[in-house]
């Protein structure tokens, strides 16, 4: 018996990285799991995986700055399972650079995706959630926490993400919805290592790696597994009492400096 037989997830940014792995875990614990990115292949592809380990799944494609794309895919996940009693938000960009070097458009673009996408998810799939109740699960960062050089951009977006699920949470009280963010550190992903590809140009992977690791009091950077696991607690009934928080996964990097 699985902690979430009988309920229906939708996950975006679910074809690669945390949204994978989190969606891929929601499947594996019993829920009906909608797999939605904007590369309807790998989403697929990732449907398939977790239908083959013996779960349940669908993919959609999304574009989460579109507010009929998130509209249509609330409506498909409850076409095909009947309700939506989850929605975790993961599809996010990097995009980083120190401000001077920082343009517009890429500033536009990483505020529309990480936070009006966020928003836009949220806002389609709040009626059905209502029907029931349910748990938001936003992906945010440590960025929007603390200050990160050359990260004004994306911490500023992952900031606008923690406030919005504090008041998503009083907003959806009343009908059971809970809304809450994960905030990791470091995680290994094929968005973390575009972005690191910009910070340390031609640095091996392997020394990336290692350089992140030490950031960290624990000394290894997170996994994806890490945050799927964070995820399924705050969908399952364990935290059922728990909304409008942030659940900070960083081996103790906000904590402080790391012991000598």
């Amino acid at each position: 018996m699985g902690k979430l037989d009988g309920h229906v997830a939708l996950v975006t940014g679910a074809a690669s990285g945390l949204g994978r792995a989190s969606a891929q875990l929601f499947a594996a614990e019993g829920a009906s799991v909608v797999f939605a990115d904007l590369n309807e292949a790998d989403a697929r592809a990732a449907a398939d995986e977790a239908a083959a380990a013996g779960g349940t799944s669908a993919a959609e494609q999304i574009d989460v700055t579109a507010f009929a794309d998130c509209e249509r895919v609330v409506a498909a996940a409850v076409e095909r399972f009947g309700r939506l009693d989850i929605l975790m938000t993961c599809a996010g960009v990097g995009d980083t650079a120190p401000i001077l070097e920082l343009d517009a458009e890429t500033f536009r673009r990483t505020i529309d995706v990480n936070l009006t996408g966020t928003f836009l998810c949220c806002k389609a799939a709040f009626p059905a959630l209502a029907r029931q109740g349910g748990s938001i699960i936003a992906i945010a960062s440590v960025a929007g926490i603390i200050g990160a050089p050359g990260f004004s951009a994306y911490g500023a977006s992952k900031a606008g993400v923690l406030h919005l699920m504090r008041i998503l949470a009083l907003e959806g009280a009343a009908s059971h919805i809970r809304a809450n963010a994960i905030c990791p550190s470091w995680v290994w992903t094929p968005m973390v290592a575009k972005a690191v590809e910009r910070i340390m140009p031609g640095a091996p992977a392997e020394m990336a790696q290692a350089y992140l690791a030490r950031q960290s009091p624990l000394g290894r950077m997170g996994t994806p597994a890490d945050v799927a696991r964070a995820a399924l607690y705050l969908a399952a009934d364990e935290g059922a009492f728990m909304t409008g928080q942030a659940m900070v996964l960083d081996g103790g990097l906000t904590a402080g400096p790391r012991p000598l």
